[in-house]
């Protein structure tokens, strides 16, 4: 027999909203007066809450969009002064690797970097700069204007109790000729940093002063980066040793524009042009200092005001003792932090004609007493959208599982068991547990239910155990289905297996960060390595030790016996290594013939040395 038209479910709901219930069977006269301004008022609630959603999307969406922005920025300064850091790293290397330092050395020895490292096309110099006592000062400056600079003597003149001199400076360009010989310690701004630099052993960086570079043309701030540069096979321990072995300052001169604007150039963040980018140096105990700002080519203390309001964000870096705050603009065109654009006021404006239209359709619906005939359609209609809702539950291609409020199982299609193993009648009535693999611990549950039950969504990656015994990565979204209350009916889970992608990625890393040929770490985990020991040895006070290694004549191996003689001692040298150093240490291979091992909780400078003697 047809089903009764007044039994369904979408009937009796349609009846009930409208004052007047229907009883199987009995046909009751529907009172749909109320049914246009239902809909209007109904139409005009929807578009509220649609605006709002939107509105509060928008709105999200724009911090997410200041944050990632910023965050960008923020980490392109702070790489970009690492690179320079690492650079003044090699000249502090190169002076403790040699008795003295000759001009001709210093040069090659730029040219090798520059060579290896583009991008200190982008630093306006690498030089030293020696320390030196007033006794020591006449037979500097002969023998410096011996080695061909005639002219060279230190400025400004004038007695002092302690002289420095910028003895090398590379590249040799015309801007950066105009430095030699200037004392850097005479001025306030620079001696402070040295004398930071010096005391604590560390990278400093100055704060904004005129570089001796700079001329009328194209002026801009700058600043300086300092390391310190002691005398070799001295035991230093305190402040005080240090200033009585300091040899000089490896430094660098920056011009700010051109650094900012060197490390921004490589985001590829499509929201990034047209934002305004404000970069302050915010150090304590002066008032912020303006180094760049993208909106216009020299920044000064003249210029338009730094933004402030809704549509900006503030991040702040410290470098070398210095802190930089960073101020970040959206353009116009990626809309307010309000959420308040233009397909707001579209989705409101749409809303009220659409609730108004079908408000009027509806006063014609009860006009033509077409009720009854309606109802039976959408009866009819419903039945299909629940037939075509099963077809697609059947044929997905995600597996799909149904569970009750409390978590049992209520019903899984075809596409659960191809992934799993189980079949539907094995596991209907049993725990949504029964995949559980044992590798996470119940923090990792606990957390994926309170958000499943705050927000009504989760989704995310897990291991689960197949019913063959084998563990599978598996991509999670379970959403939460509720009735009219808001209380929740079902929960369903959609599930892929990613297990193949995942392993791919995994091996992607470890290609990232290993060294091909050697399988040793290469330089990008190095670095991340040792920020975190330097992180955990500064916290525990415990030694940190680098040891640099690089083979004598291995060249003449590759030019004489060829590339794969190479490669074979290139391997043997990595398993030497490898077997001479604890599992807690960490073999890199930097490239070519250059080896370097991170030694935390390093013992004793005899030890090390010992260590070093045995890999020799």
């Amino acid at each position: 027999m047809p089903a009764d038209p007044a039994s369904s479910p979408v009937i009796q709901a349609m009846a009930t909203a409208l004052g007047r219930p229907l009883a199987s069977g009995q046909p009751t006269p529907l009172r749909l007066s109320a049914l246009p301004a239902v809909i209007l008022l109904g139409g005009l609630l929807v578009t509220a809450v649609a605006g709002e959603q939107m509105r509060s999307l928008n709105r999200a969406r724009h911090l997410q969009l200041r944050q990632s922005l910023v965050s960008n920025v923020a980490e392109a300064i702070t790489a970009k002064l690492r690179i320079d850091q690492a650079v003044l790293s090699s000249v502090v290397g190169l002076f403790r690797a040699s008795e003295s330092v000759s001009r001709e050395e210093f040069a090659e020895f730029y040219r090798i970097v520059a060579s290896e490292n583009p991008t200190l096309d982008e630093i306006t110099g690498v030089g030293f700069s020696r320390m030196l006592t007033p006794s020591e000062l006449p037979a500097f400056e002969r023998r410096v204007r011996a080695e061909g600079l005639a002219n060279f003597r230190v400025t400004p003149p004038g007695p002092r109790p302690r002289y420095t001199a910028i003895e090398f400076l590379e590249p040799n360009s015309w801007r950066n000729r105009r430095a030699f010989g200037f004392d850097m310690y005479s001025e306030p701004v620079r001696r402070e940093a040295m004398q930071r630099a010096a005391t604590n052993n560390e990278p400093a960086l100055s704060g904004p002063v005129t570089l001796l570079q700079e001329t009328r043309q194209d002026p801009q701030p700058g600043v300086l980066l300092y390391l310190p540069i002691y005398r070799n096979n001295t035991p230093i321990q305190t402040g005080d040793e240090r200033w009585s072995q300091l040899l000089g300052w490896a430094y660098s001169p920056i011009r700010t524009r051109d650094l900012i604007q060197a490390a921004l150039r490589p985001i590829t963040n499509p929201e990034l042009p047209g934002s305004r980018i404000v970069v302050l140096d915010a150090s304590a105990g002066q008032a912020p200092t303006r180094l760049f700002d993208s909106a216009a080519g020299n920044p000064s203390p003249t210029e338009a005001a730094i933004p402030t309001g809704p549509n900006t964000i503030v991040r702040e870096i410290t470098w070398g003792g210095r802190r930089w705050r960073i101020v970040l603009e959206l353009a116009a065109h990626l809309g307010h932090a309000s959420g308040l654009d233009p397909s707001v006021w579209l989705t409101l404006t749409s809303g009220v004609a659409l609730s108004s239209v079908l408000s009027l359709l509806a006063r014609q619906f009860v006009d033509n007493l077409q009720a009854a005939r309606r109802a039976l359609a959408e009866s009819e209609k419903a039945a299909e959208e629940r037939a075509l809702s099963s077809t697609v539950f059947e044929a997905s291609s995600l597996a799909i599982l149904v569970t009750n409020p409390e978590g049992y199982i209520l019903t899984a299609n075809n596409a659960f068991t191809q992934l799993t193993g189980y079949r539907v009648n094995e596991i209907v009535g049993q725990r949504s547990n029964l995949l559980k693999s044992g590798r996470h611990e119940l923090g990792f549950y606990k957390s994926m239910w309170d958000t499943l039950e705050s927000r009504g969504f989760w989704e995310g990656d897990l291991w689960n155990r197949v019913r063959s015994g084998e563990i599978r990565r598996h991509h999670l979204a379970i959403s939460s289905v509720r009735d009219a209350q808001l209380r929740t009916r079902f929960y369903v889970g959609m599930l892929q297996d990613i297990t193949d992608r995942h392993a791919a990625e995994e091996a992607i890393r470890y290609q990232a960060l290993h060294d091909t040929l050697t399988g040793l770490a290469n330089r990008s985990l190095l670095m991340e390595q040792l920020e975190r020991e330097v992180a955990l040895g500064q916290r525990q006070s415990s030694p940190l030790a680098l040891l640099y290694i690089d083979l004598d004549g291995f060249k003449p191996v590759n030019d004489q016996l060829g590339h794969a003689a190479g490669d074979a001692l290139l391997l043997q040298v990595a398993e030497r290594l490898r077997s001479c150093t604890r599992q807690s240490d960490m073999v890199c291979r930097q490239g070519g013939d250059e080896f370097v091992i991170l030694i935390p909780q390093a013992g004793p400078p005899q030890e090390l040395d010992a260590l070093a003697r045995k890999l020799q």
